[in-house]
């Protein structure tokens, strides 16, 4: 975190905990319900979450939406905030649509629940420091709106790419991330991948798509270049066509050409040698290469927490409601803050 930022946050008139929380609100998110700062400074219900939306709303750094429920949610908007984080073209204090709101504000309980063991990357400059340290090419395209962070030292960093699923019913945009990173993500020494949504509607197929583009990888190892399923492959096929005289498919073929072009070095005869004498198999040379098997980790983190419904659109703001719905009237800047800060 940049504390000077923090400290230009507090000159402005907020408490240190809160210039703590918008600065991450602003950099992260641009979006935040009531009990994201009371989970931040660990409080139950109580004023200090009054006192943070008062004084913010009447300095017009945030605006407060009203939603369907009686809830609201804060959005960070104000430009004097931003130029203060030397962010004044963020696109975090945008208008969003509902779901990427909402994925902004899953995105945001993911990052407290893990800020206090791993340190978040905030900026495209850090990024970009981050994979030269980890000497990896950077595609930042691919890598937007995923949260990235990382723990420990070099050269033992264990770096964690964070997809947030806002309720996506499908797992096309997970699967355009893994096609875009699947090999930047296995060049790290330790790297995982968090599949984090408030409904684990899509974790099993989210782990059947990392398993596709994140196969067991023995790959590190001059023995199995091309990894150790497509080794085991190749010695099956092989006996099978050499030794055994059976017929082989197209595809096996290919494979057999493969391997044969691959696989010459001494290790290689000794495997071939082993499994024509019956002790060598596919179980026992996975265990052989398995050090290097599978470096990334696949978690799913199931946020259990309560969202607002579909925003309602406020007098003048054409982002956010449901088609049909009428405009709320009444402004946000009234005295009415019990009103306006209700439960979200």
């Amino acid at each position: 975190m940049n504390f000077d930022a923090i400290d230009m946050l507090g000159a402005l008139g907020y408490t240190d905990r809160e210039a703590t929380f918008l600065y991450l609100t602003a950099i992260h998110s641009g979006y935040f319900l009531r009990r994201h700062f009371t989970q931040f400074v660990a409080r139950e219900r109580g004023g200090v979450a009054t006192n943070l939306i008062r004084k913010a709303i009447q300095l017009r750094h945030v605006n407060a939406l009203p939603c369907s429920d009686g809830r609201y949610i804060y959005h960070l908007g104000g430009k004097a905030v931003y130029r203060l984080l030397e962010r004044a073209d963020s696109q975090n204090r945008r208008m969003k649509s509902p779901p990427e709101i909402l994925r902004r504000l899953i995105a945001l309980d993911y990052i407290l629940l893990r800020l206090r063991n791993e340190t978040f990357v905030e900026s495209q400059d850090g990024l970009k420091r981050l994979f030269a340290k980890l000497k990896i090419e950077l595609s930042s395209e691919s890598l937007q709106s995923i949260l990235i962070s990382f723990r420990g030292d070099s050269p033992r960093l264990t770096v964690r790419f964070a997809f947030v699923d806002e309720g996506q019913r499908s797992t096309a945009r997970f699967a355009r991330f893994m096609e875009s990173n699947g090999n930047r993500i296995r060049a790290i020494e330790l790297a995982e991948v968090s599949y984090v949504a408030a409904s684990p509607l899509n974790f099993l197929e989210a782990e059947r798509l990392f398993q596709r583009h994140m196969p067991l990888r023995a790959m590190i190892s001059p023995a199995c270049p091309r990894g150790v399923d497509h080794l085991v492959d190749w010695l099956e096929i092989r006996h099978k066509f050499n030794s055994q005289r059976s017929p082989i498919t197209p595809a096996e073929h290919r494979i057999l050409l493969e391997g044969d072009h691959l696989y010459r070095a001494p290790v290689h005869l000794g495997l071939i040698a082993s499994w024509a004498n019956g002790t060598m198999d596919a179980e026992k040379v996975r265990k052989l290469f398995h050090l290097d098997s599978r470096r990334a980790i696949f978690e799913t983190e199931l946020i259990d927490a309560s969202y607002p419904n579909l925003l309602i659109p406020c007098a003048g703001t054409g982002a956010g409601g449901l088609r049909g719905q009428k405009p709320v009237q009444k402004g946000l800047f009234t005295n009415e803050f019990e009103e306006i800060e209700g439960t979200g």
